[in-house]
């Protein structure tokens, strides 16, 4: 099982604030049977992407010298949020998941003006990245608001949900209506903490057998291997 939204590296975010919160989440995950843990800590352009990188990777190189139990492979990634100007990045690719071509984008809360389309088409037809929209389910207040999304899912981009979303009433009856338009791709717990923001990914899972059927968790796992082998995904 893969953990495709996590903020598990310390003192980058506002994640794990120390290495004790993040031996703490990587357990609970490999209690969960989660094999990997793909770590997105926020990006946004007010840092140069090299010093991101330095300090992402930093992190996580102490975690690994550091940590002395088992706990999930940890695959280095950013959760990016979209700006203007981001398609010419000369090293976007670093910001990809792992060594693929994917990448998290976070969308902002307000309106969507057209550049932000702009973008995801630049960075599809012009970086040959391939965008992931973290929780997009969050940006509907209430169910009904799926409609809002129209004009993204038409765009070649694929769609991470957060596992805590699956476990409240709203939000699951937003991620139903994502799911009835086949436009749930990928989990993630969106971990920060292990107290107030922890991993529910095996209560989520549950939800997903119980609401979709084996098949539809079936499928979400396997577009996650498929991303991390940098294969293309078909909805």
């Amino acid at each position: 099982m893969i953990d495709f939204h996590t903020h598990v590296l310390p003192g980058i975010d506002d994640g794990a604030a120390n290495f004790e919160e993040t031996k703490q989440l990587l357990l609970s995950q490999k209690n969960q049977n989660i094999e990997i843990v793909v770590a997105t800590p926020h990006y946004n352009h007010e840092c140069p992407i090299e010093k991101f990188v330095d300090h992402r990777d930093s992190s996580l190189s102490y975690v690994r010298k550091k940590i002395d139990v088992d706990i999930p492979e940890i695959v280095p990634a950013a959760e990016v949020a979209l700006y203007t100007g981001l398609s010419e990045e000369p090293d976007l690719k670093r910001l990809c998941i792992g060594e693929t071509d994917y990448i998290l984008i976070e969308m902002p809360y307000f309106y969507w003006n057209s550049w932000y389309y702009d973008e995801l088409y630049r960075l599809v037809n012009n970086r040959g990245v391939h965008p992931i929209i973290a929780h997009l389910e969050r940006y509907a207040s209430m169910p009904g608001q799926v409609s809002r999304f129209n004009k993204l899912l038409e765009q070649d981009v694929l769609v991470q949900i957060n596992a805590s979303s699956l476990l409240k009433f709203f939000p699951r009856q937003v991620v139903k209506e994502l799911w009835s338009k086949n436009a749930v791709s990928v989990l993630g717990s969106d971990c920060h903490d292990p107290k107030s923001r922890p991993c529910t990914i095996s209560a989520a899972c549950r939800v997903i057998l119980r609401k979709f059927g084996a098949d539809g968790l079936e499928k979400m796992m396997s577009n996650a291997e498929a991303i991390l082998e940098n294969k293309i995904v078909t909805l």
